[in-house]
């Protein structure tokens, strides 16, 4: 893989909508998850008739009204022994808040399953480049070699040294069986007789 694909996936982020979607359901996830303690610790504070006036019961309660707010009065609380009372529209308050948590629970998963099938098909498709960039490079080089091999094709010096000029000093052909003749002296035609040395040949 080249250096522009590697830089490429190590780059890669998921798609903006999907992140700024998993950014706003995780936000919901934790003011649900606020409300459902805040209710909790409410219902628990009024069931053993805690201080109002005290400062963390304070807390609690103005916290846990914006929660309760829709689902205020909607049944009638239970009065309980040494001033406590059951708060039972906060219960179902809980009740609907942690079906809420639930559901968005599932949405950041199925959302994170998406960007993490985002990210493995641009993977697929990084590798799936690289090898066919380097199919392309294994077929150039093969062609270039193929077309130096036809470029070296006939040219053999010696053989056409050989139908031009004739031999060189020294040399005779290597043709096979019957180079030179017997008797023959090196420089000599290979179809002539053969002259002895220091005799004049007749004309």
């Amino acid at each position: 893989m080249s250096r522009t694909d590697t830089a490429a996936e190590t780059d890669w982020k998921p798609p903006w909508y999907l992140r700024l979607l998993k950014i706003a359901t995780w936000i919901l996830y934790v003011w649900v998850l606020i409300g459902v303690i805040a209710l909790s610790l409410r219902v628990f504070l009024l069931l053993f008739a805690a201080n109002p006036d005290a400062g963390f019961a304070a807390f609690v309660y103005r916290v846990s009204d914006a929660y309760l707010h829709p689902f205020r009065d909607i049944f009638p609380t239970r009065d309980l022994s040494d001033g406590g009372y059951l708060d039972v529209s906060a219960l179902f308050a809980i009740i609907i808040y942690a079906l809420i948590a639930g559901g968005i629970g599932a949405g950041v998963a199925a959302i994170s399953r998406r960007i993490e099938r985002s990210e493995r098909q641009h993977r697929e498709e990084m590798d799936r480049m690289a090898r066919a960039h380097l199919a392309e490079q294994a077929q150039r080089a093969q062609l270039a070699e193929q077309a130096q091999r036809a470029q070296g094709v006939g040219t053999t010096p010696s053989g056409a040294q050989a139908i031009v000029g004739g031999y060189p000093h020294g040399q005779v052909p290597t043709g096979g069986a019957g180079y030179p003749p017997p008797g023959a002296t090196p420089g000599s035609p290979p179809n002539g007789p053969a002259t002895p040395p220091g005799s004049v040949p007749p004309y």
